[in-house]
Formats: C-alpha cells, sequence, structure tokens
C-alpha cells in the first residue's frame, strides 16, 4: 500500500526515540547509517509492506529523535535502542536490515544481543580495519576529521565523497540536517570508520546473517568489507541494485531482491 505509516515513540536511556511502521508480518527494522535520519528508508515501505512490519527510525540525538545532553556514539546503546522499539510494538524478535553505519550496529547487536534477532541483513557497512589497505583507511580517516575540524560539513563532506562511488546518474536522496551531519563528524564518524565488532561472536550467536554490496558501489572501499565480513562468518554475499542508498534510489528492485535475501536466510536456518 501507499506509504502510510503509523508514527510512534519510546523513552529510552533518556531519549524520546521517534520511529514509524507499516504492513503486516514480521518485523523489520532499518537502521539509518551516517546522519541517523530514518526518512531515506520511507519509499521501499511500500513494496515490502505485504511481507513484513516494515519499521524505521531516527537515532538518538539526530532528527526528531532527541536528547538533553549529546554524547559520543555508544553502538552497544544504538542496539538496545531498537530492542526498545522492538518490545514497545509487542514483539520479541526482530529482523534488522543495517546500511553503512547502521550495518555496523547491525554486527554490533548481532554480537550482543542475538537473542531479539531473527535475520539480518548487514548493507555496505565500512570496516575498514578488515581491508588489506586498512592502514590507509586509518590515516584517510584521521585526515577527514581534520578536514572537518578546520573547514567544516560541507568541506568534510566533499573530501569524503571522493571515494563514493555509483552516485552519477543518482535521483535526489534524503539529505540530513546541517546538525544531524555535525553530530555525526563529531560524535560517530570515528567509531563508524575504524570500529569492528567481533565477527567471529556473531558465528558462535548462531546468527543467521548476509552481507550485501551495491552492484554501482563497485570497488568502493565500503563494498570490498563486505568480503571479509563473509568469509569470517561464513554467511552469504549478496549483491543488490544501486549504490550506498540504492534502498531509496531503487527501492521496486531493491525491496524484490531484500525479499529474496531473507528467504534464502529462513531457508539456511530451516535447514539446520
Amino acid at each position: 500500500m501507499p506509504f502510510q505509516p503509523t508514527l510512534a515513540s519510546v523513552v529510552t536511556e533518556g531519549c524520546d526515540l521517534h520511529y514509524w511502521y507499516q504492513g503486516t508480518g514480521p518485523l523489520l527494522i532499518f537502521i539509518p547509517g551516517g546522519g541517523g535520519i530514518g526518512r531515506q528508508f520511507n519509499p521501499i515501505f511500500e513494496h515490502l509492506d505485504k511481507h513484513f512490519t516494515v519499521c524505521t527510525f531516527d537515532r538518538r540525538q539526530t532528527n526528531d529523535s532527541r536528547v538533553e545532553t549529546p554524547k559520543t556514539l555508544n553502538l552497544a546503546q544504538q542496539a538496545r535502542d531498537i530492542i526498545a522499539i522492538c518490545k514497545d510494538l509487542g514483539r520479541e524478535k526482530t529482523s534488522i536490515f543495517g546500511n553503512s553505519g547502521g550495518g555496523v550496529i547491525a554486527l554490533q547487536f548481532a554480537v550482543s544481543y542475538p537473542e531479539y534477532l531473527d535475520r539480518v541483513i548487514v548493507h555496505e557497512a565500512p570496516t575498514t580495519a578488515l581491508l588489506d589497505d586498512a592502514t590507509y583507511h586509518l590515516d584517510r580517516t584521521f585526515m577527514l576529521l581534520d578536514v572537518y575540524r578546520a573547514s567544516g560539513v560541507e568541506a568534510a563532506m566533499a573530501a569524503f565523497g571522493t571515494e563514493m562511488k555509483g552516485f552519477e546518474d543518482s535521483p535526489p536522496l534524503s539529505r540530513p540536517s546541517e546538525s544531524d551531519f555535525k553530530n555525526f563528524w563529531e560524535r560517530e564518524f570515528l567509531l563508524f570508520t575504524i570500529y569492528c565488532p567481533d565477527l567471529r561472536k556473531i558465528v558462535k550467536n548462531g546468527v543467521s546473517i548476509a552481507v550485501a554490496a551495491g552492484v554501482k558501489t563497485a570497488d568502493a572501499f565500503y563494498a570490498r568489507t563486505t568480503f571479509p565480513q563473509s568469509e569470517i562468518m561464513g554467511c552469504p554475499r549478496f549483491i543488490v541494485p544501486g549504490h550506498h542508498g540504492g534502498y531509496e534510489a531503487e527501492p521496486v528492485a531493491f525491496a524484490a531482491e531484500l525479499i529474496k535475501i531473507m528467504q534464502v536466510l529462513e531457508e539456511k536456518k530451516t535447514s539446520l
């Protein structure tokens, strides 16, 4: 059905967390990455709501999910925010889709709170520590932070964008506010870029998980990370439509591929 979600909020750990959902069936929560805004997933709702209760949210201290005192990103707390949404909806488990930094949160969720998970899809999570050129990306991370501190958000985003791929013919995408970008650079960028949860623990936890990279992303660093992620976790790696924001730019094709991935993961679970 057309995008007509139910709006809701839940107070958890000092944040009035705003979320919205639509559809019937198992719960599927989409986790935003840098900038933290959930509206980037709105276009895909109507293409999944016959299969899932589709849900997304503004991550804490972004957009409508404000806190009194902003703090440095706590990935375990970000995972607990998703649990709070799950419980507020009366669900015992949820599947999650995490994009970019949201994918790092999804991996941390699978490490820390596997009992709440059904299936997990991690889309282009930038776990640069796993790459052969990890030292380059470590240096580049601090270079980009220096650009932000010296010249501000727009200059930092322009420098960061030089290694983004596949956006040449992209339709306009949702853009976080200046304050949300500032929060990203001041409190989130470093951890999202250099931290990698213990993927071996995810294997031990028996989490049903897959990783995915966009066909237009090609060999960008955040697509290359999916190879070692898949190898370490022994999980499927999928190529999905579009670029880093393919779910927003190509929602029909992206949704169809997500449904297939979920079916593969379910078949894999039932065969064990």
